[in-house]
């Protein structure tokens, strides 16, 4: 009986470790934060700045049904200004507004998950 449950023991480790090396690796997470540069029906174009504060090449990133945008704001409440972000649609932003977003990179390429952006100039 002993035997049995050691043997047991030992094939549902080696199918838990077979199992773990067979998941999808975690995606990574990135970050950036610039100007957009262009915005399309599913992707958006923005040019990250540097740490240095310099711009860097343009990155293209997938808008999925998912991507998550909102715009940052303020309100008065009770005579303090207090810092709100209103949801906002891909369709709404406009090149030279600055944006903040996290991002990850797929099987398509680098894929928005979310992003604030500062109101633009005009509004």
């Amino acid at each position: 009986m002993t035997r049995a449950r050691i043997v047991l023991a030992v094939l549902t480790s080696l199918i838990l470790v077979w199992a773990g090396f067979g998941a999808d690796p975690q995606p990574d997470l990135a970050t950036a934060r610039g100007v957009i540069d262009k915005v399309e029906k599913d992707s958006i174009t923005i040019r990250p700045r540097g740490a240095d504060g310099k711009f860097e090449k343009s990155v293209t990133l997938r808008l999925t049904g998912t991507s998550k945008v909102t715009t940052l704001t303020t309100r008065m409440q009770k005579d303090k200004a207090v810092i709100v972000q209103k949801d906002a649609a891909p369709q709404d932003l406009q090149p030279k507004q600055t944006i903040a977003v996290i991002y990850t990179t797929g099987a398509d390429g680098p894929v928005l998950l979310s992003a604030v952006v500062q109101p633009a100039a005009d509004k």
